[in-house]
C-alpha cells in the first residue's frame, strides 16, 4: 500500500473540495444579511496554535462584518511569521462564519543564512463567541507560496503550486469602542 501524497487522487480530491468550499463561501458572501447597519467597531487580541505557526499572537480590528487581523507568530521557535488578513463574518450570532484573503510572510534563520516565503492565504473560519468579549475559533486556511527565497542562492526552484490546507484554533478577546 502507498502512503498518501498530494499526487495521488485523494490529495487533488482534496484540493478540489476545499477550493469549491473556498469559492462557495466567497461567492454567497455579498448575499449574506450585512451587519454594515450596527456600524460597530471592535479591537480583538488573542492566541493561535495551528495553522500559520505553531503558536502565535494575533490582533483584529472588526468594523461590522469586515475584519483586518495581524498575525506575529513562529513554527519551531527559529523563525519568524508574520500574517496580514482581511475577514469577512457571515453572521452576528454566537456562532460565526468567515473567509478571508492575505499574505504570509515566514523568515528562518540558520547558521548558513537565511531564507523566506512569501504564501498567498485563503482562512476560513468559524468562531463560537463564549460570553462577552471571549470567542473561540477554528480554522483552515488554504496556502499557496508565491515567492521563495531559498538558503542555497544557486537553487532557483520555483515555488510549488500545491494548495497546502491549515488548521487552526485560536482565542480572542475583544472590546467594544
Amino acid at each position: 500500500m502507498r502512503p498518501w501524497s498530494p499526487s495521488l487522487p485523494l490529495g487533488r480530491s482534496l484540493g478540489l473540495v476545499l477550493v469549491t468550499g473556498l469559492l462557495v463561501v466567497l461567492l454567497t458572501g455579498p448575499l449574506a444579511p450585512s451587519l454594515e447597519g450596527q456600524n460597530r467597531d471592535e479591537i480583538r487580541v488573542g492566541l493561535s496554535l495551528g495553522g500559520t505557526g505553531f503558536l502565535g499572537l494575533v490582533t483584529e480590528y472588526r468594523r461590522a462584518d469586515w475584519g483586518a487581523e495581524l498575525y506575529l507568530g513562529t513554527i519551531s521557535f527559529r523563525e519568524i511569521a508574520v500574517a496580514v488578513s482581511g475577514k469577512r463574518y457571515f453572521t452576528d450570532g454566537r456562532i460565526r462564519p468567515a473567509a478571508g484573503l492575505g499574505l504570509w510572510s515566514l523568515t528562518a534563520w540558520t547558521e548558513d543564512g537565511s531564507g523566506s516565503v512569501l504564501i498567498l492565504r485563503a482562512p476560513l473560519a468559524a468562531e463560537w463567541v463564549v460570553t462577552g468579549g471571549h470567542a473561540l475559533g477554528v480554522e483552515v486556511a488554504l496556502n499557496r507560496a508565491l515567492a521563495v527565497n531559498r538558503l542555497d542562492p544557486d537553487d532557483d526552484t520555483p515555488p510549488g503550486t500545491t494548495l497546502v490546507p491549515l488548521p487552526g484554533a485560536y482565542y480572542r478577546h475583544g472590546w467594544q469602542r
